[in-house]
């Protein structure tokens, strides 16, 4: 039996959580392994059920766990907190520590979707390149993205490997931009058939649904973007912003 302390003003059911939280850190539990049951941790802590039950809630609240009903608590996979819309997938995933890649599904000239363009105001008198991606973290899909890139400010784009090259860096380094500001509408939804099969996930599965914007420095629009990310592994955080004077 392990020993807590009992002299401690920390509850046992929150030194309970610490414990079981620094064995997932340091990789004694991997993602998707089950956690030991309620049983096992009032044997091995001589605690009661309620205390067990209590210790694996505060994981579950963290992200760190998720319970399947009848069989037990089982490791999460990492929870991407506070994503920023004001930096690229790529440089978010590896200041992380996580390891981005992409499939490209099309990469081709078409006419941007009816909602995207009502969401962001595109204009419709020019042609655009469609970029159509699934991002990965550590290989696993997570976020669809579209991007609709003006032909005419991106010449000869199907030259890149966008498998192998990231998009922020050929805008940046190949065309010359400054990717400076951007928008973002964010609206929570559930995956569709082809969606939830990109994802890996049920059909139904709750997403958060992204439209961005990004524009340079003189605020001309360099890319209008549609993605669709799993729910269950991102939040976004927009940064501290004024509130407006609403009065007293």
């Amino acid at each position: 039996m392990i020993n807590l302390n009992p002299n401690s003003f920390t509850p046992f059911y929150v030194q309970i959580a610490q414990i079981l939280r620094e064995a997932i850190n340091r990789g004694d539990y991997k993602p998707g392994e089950k956690l030991p049951s309620e049983k096992e941790l009032e044997n091995k802590f001589g605690i009661s059920r309620i205390t067990a039950t209590a210790a694996l809630d505060e994981l579950v609240k963290e992200r760190l766990a998720y319970r399947q009903r009848g069989r037990g608590t089982f490791v999460a996979k990492a929870f991407i907190g506070d994503f920023s819309f004001f930096s690229s997938f790529t440089e978010d995933m590896l200041a992380r520590g996580l390891r981005p890649s992409s499939h490209l599904l099309s990469l081709e000239v078409t006419t941007p979707d009816p909602v995207t363009v009502e969401k962001l105001k595109m204009p419709l008198d020019e042609p655009y390149h469609c970029l159509s991606r699934v991002r990965l973290a550590n290989d696993e899909p997570v976020v669809i993205q579209r991007a609709y890139l003006p032909s005419k400010i991106y010449p000869a784009l199907e030259q890149h490997d966008f498998e192998k090259q990231y998009l922020y860096e050929i805008i940046r380094k190949v065309y010359g931009y400054k990717l400076m500001w951007a928008e973002a509408i964010v609206e929570a939804g559930t995956a569709s058939a082809e969606e939830a099969a990109y994802l890996q996930v049920k059909n139904g599965f709750p997403v958060l649904i992204i439209w961005h914007l990004t524009l340079d420095e003189q605020y001309k629009a360099l890319e209008y973007v549609h993605s669709i990310y799993r729910a269950d592994r991102f939040s976004f955080s927009t940064g501290r912003n004024p509130l407006h004077n609403f009065g007293t």
